[in-house]
């Protein structure tokens, strides 16, 4: 299961052609758009953790969005807000996804899931229609609000076209979940979200960083019970048909005019509760990849 993540690896070594050839490379067959590489490019940028981690280590939207050029000084400030969108953190003493850390002692096991059942059509348009409540009024709103709809589906996109070129996603394996002991010493689940889990599958070592930390403390690592699975070649086919809805995705979000559209916005509607970057970029509301499991967090 190397393939993405070697060609973003020899990519980033290789500076701008080399993540030009990397990008086309990882979304094969033209079906992606070229304005989210630089969420790619982003990410690729970010060094991963040691096996085990050493120190505290975190990637989310907002680490992406802050390292795009053009991000408002003033959105820079409240990138921290995007962690709860998406984001996994790893450290020696702590652990967890989307803004949520949970301390090593308290961790009964980790768990690792189905990346194909966790990368669904559904579940990252839910994670798209929620940008809005973590980013308040502030200038350049509007124009963060694009860019993060922009990196969720291209590191979404990454994730599912790796599978769909080597056929296997639907066999691989992420620790995902986080069980530990919460108030009165209750068991409690911390499921990774739709960006974390895209994370762990295009940067393979920060999955493996999180594993080995776990074992060296004497944690179980386990599978998690799975919804049973249909005939593989049903499920070669749903992960491609998913991988072209997610492609349709971005290329809705980074039309030309998407950004006009939200920039001819009246105040009241920018603002009012019930928009959200999908409604904002004409995306239809309804599940566009056809049904698919999805998991309660």
């Amino acid at each position: 299961m190397g393939g993405l993540g070697r060609l973003i690896g020899v990519a980033a070594e290789r500076g701008e052609a080399g993540l030009q050839a990397g990008w086309q490379a990882a979304v094969r067959g033209g079906r992606s758009v070229a304005g989210g590489r630089w969420a790619l490019t982003a990410l690729t940028s970010v060094a991963p953790p040691p096996v085990p981690a050493t120190e505290p280590w975190k990637l989310s939207v907002g680490t992406l969005l802050g390292r795009h050029p053009r991000t408002p000084a003033a959105v820079h400030k409240l990138l921290g807000l995007l962690d709860g969108l998406g984001a996994v953190h790893l450290g020696p003493v702590k652990a967890g996804f989307d803004g949520e850390e949970i301390e090593w002692d308290k961790v009964v096991e980790v768990q690792t899931r189905n990346a194909f059942e966790v990368l669904t059509t559904t579940a990252l348009e839910q994670e798209v229609d929620k940008v809005r409540e973590f980013l308040p009024a502030v200038p350049g709103r509007k124009w963060a609000v694009t860019k993060v709809g922009e990196a969720l589906a291209t590191v979404v996109l990454a994730a599912l076209e790796r599978g769909s070129v080597e056929g296997r996603l639907d066999e691989l394996a992420v620790p995902a979940r986080i069980v530990y002991r919460g108030l009165l010493g209750r068991q409690r689940t911390l499921d990774a979200g739709c960006f974390a889990v895209a994370t762990l599958v295009v940067s393979g070592q920060v999955g493996e960083s999180l594993i080995a930390t776990a074992r060296r403390r004497g944690i179980v690592v386990r599978p998690a019970e799975e919804p049973v699975k249909p005939a593989q070649a049903a499920h070669v086919a749903a992960l491609r048909e998913r991988t072209d809805a997610v492609a349709r995705l971005l290329s809705r979000i980074e039309q030309p005019g998407a950004v006009a559209e939200l920039t001819e916005l009246t105040a009241a509607e920018a603002e009012s509760p019930e928009a959200s970057v999908v409604s904002l970029v004409k995306v239809p509301s309804a599940p566009i990849g056809g049904p698919a499991p999805t998991h309660e967090r």
